[in-house]
């Protein structure tokens, strides 16, 4: 590692000089690259992001938002928070149930 401290101020501009080349190389590789395998996949009739999700998936780049699922359980306190009973629970069902509510009276 180098000890910036040790070094002169034309010493520290000219490695900051560096560092910024270095960053800009960088960053056009990786575009250069983005393209080139946008490219490839277009040649065979593909989106990237259609080959992210045959290639596993799991880091899918989104292109539309989730459909809007169905409220089924309303915040009484504040009727604009609705819970669609899936996924983990909101901190105000949490809350409700702690002091003695049901679900079913939360029910939309």
């Amino acid at each position: 590692m180098i000890d910036l401290e040790s070094l002169a101020l034309p010493e520290l501009r000219a490695l900051r000089t560096q560092v910024e080349t270095e960053i800009r190389r960088r960053g056009s590789a990786t575009q250069r690259l983005i393209k080139r395998v946008q490219k490839l996949a277009a040649d065979q009739g593909l989106s990237l992001n259609e080959l992210i999700a045959v290639a596993g998936g799991a880091s899918e780049i989104p292109t539309t938002s989730r459909s809007g699922a169905v409220i089924k359980y309303r915040n009484p306190v504040n009727p604009s928070q609705g819970w669609t009973g899936h996924g983990r629970k909101p901190g105000w069902v949490v809350e409700y149930l702690a002091n003695g509510g049901t679900l079913d009276k939360l029910a939309a």
